[in-house]
């Protein structure tokens, strides 16, 4: 009954983890929730894009408002501002903006006029749009099936640890293969196809999921090799509140970012 415990506990944490990663993260739609004329507006803004594909950014039609204005420029950096007028269809306001090359960033935000007035802009809390390549789902989706997998057997890991209740070394391992299969062989190839660059981390550059990952991977082998001969399931504990406390930092924070200036791409930023 313990093991069973251990394991719904485990899947309950993973899953907040990862919806809490997911909806702090820099590529989730930014939500704006604001008033026109005392009734509530949302708007959810886009900020991931797909090179290739129209990158539409919507609108919801309200009565209180008439027209609609998508104002951007490229990011970062001081570049002209540019304004599209936002087109009504299937009741919502939309415009496409320009498709840009990988990893490059569009800062972004909408005004919305009835009439003449201006009724409402987020001009103050502006959406930043990153561009990347087509990555096929028959890679994506064992990446993220791996990762989460990783992080449920380090969470279970450090609670059979704690509670001296099961296996942890064999989930130390199932920890170890997972993380090294989604963060250091699935990863890579996605960040190739998204970004052009298979790894940005330690010591070629700084990005900070490459690097979060193999911080991870250090403090498992740490802990798996000094329990080969002894138990010593406090290393099972130290490398999974770890694993939990820097996956706990929104994905893809810092990561690859091109720079207009000198037509590079920059990590770490």
């Amino acid at each position: 009954m313990k093991k069973t415990l251990i394991w719904i506990a485990a899947i309950i944490i993973t899953l907040g983890s990862s919806v809490y990663q997911r909806l702090t993260g820099p590529t989730h739609p930014l939500r704006i929730k604001t008033e026109l004329n005392g009734s509530e507006y949302d708007l959810k803004l886009t900020r991931s894009a797909t090179i290739g594909k129209d990158c539409e950014v919507n609108v919801p039609n309200n009565s209180e408002f008439n027209r609609a204005l998508l104002i951007f420029h490229k990011y970062p950096g001081n570049f002209e501002t540019d304004t599209i007028e936002m087109q009504l269809k299937d009741n919502n306001y939309t415009a496409v903006l320009p498709e840009q090359p990988p990893a490059a960033k569009i800062q972004y935000y909408i005004s919305l006029y009835k009439n003449d007035l201006e009724v409402f802009n987020n001009s103050k809390n502006t959406a930043i749009i990153r561009f990347k390549g087509d990555v096929p789902a028959a890679v994506l989706i064992p990446h993220i099936l791996a990762m989460f997998l990783s992080m449920l057997f380090a969470i279970v890991s450090l609670l059979m640890a704690v509670s001296n209740n099961g296996n942890y070394k064999l989930m130390s391992y199932l920890t170890f293969g997972a993380l090294v299969l989604g963060g250091f062989i699935l990863g890579p190839i996605i960040q190739y196809y998204a970004f052009g660059d298979a790894w940005t981390g330690w010591p070629i550059g700084k990005d900070l999921t490459d690097n979060k990952t193999l911080i991870a991977v250090i403090f498992w082998i740490i802990a798996i090799v000094l329990n080969v001969k002894k138990d010593r399931k406090w290393t099972i504990i130290v490398a999974a509140i770890i694993m939990i406390i820097i996956f706990s930092i929104p994905h893809s924070a810092g990561g690859s970012e091109f720079n207009y200036e000198s037509g590079t791409i920059e990590t770490g930023l």
